[in-house]
């Protein structure tokens, strides 16, 4: 079983990054793969409540936070939020999701230097 550390940097409003990333997890996780995941840069949009969303959104955004609630069916984790995203975003008072925590940037490299393989979406 191989350790896999997921960094997600796209946005839910970039086309179907965000999903497809989504879903990558997931089918990692099914084939017993050690599954973590890291949101980062534009990814910490996906954490935010869909009423939150913007309205001059382009299409509809999928509930991000309803899939997160397969992360703990599939062992996933831990699923970690990169601080600084947050705070250059003004979204630092977010509530994360169950099982999110918040990482400083000494926490993301250990993270990364724990993990067998790196993916970035």
């Amino acid at each position: 079983m191989q350790a896999i550390l997921l960094i997600q940097t796209a946005s839910p409003f970039n086309q179907a990054k965000a999903r497809e990333a989504l879903d990558l997890a997931l089918a990692l996780a099914a084939v017993e793969h050690q599954v973590s995941m890291l949101f980062q840069d534009d990814a910490v949009y996906q954490l935010l409540p869909p009423a939150d969303n913007p309205t001059d959104a382009p299409a509809p955004l999928k509930a991000f936070q309803k899939s997160f609630g397969l992360f703990a069916l599939y062992d996933m984790g831990p699923c970690l939020v990169c601080q600084q995203s947050l705070n250059s975003r003004g979204l630092a008072e977010l509530v994360l999701p169950e099982g999110f925590r918040l990482a400083d940037s000494a926490q993301i490299r250990t993270a990364m230097q724990q993990a067998d393989q790196l993916i970035r979406c």
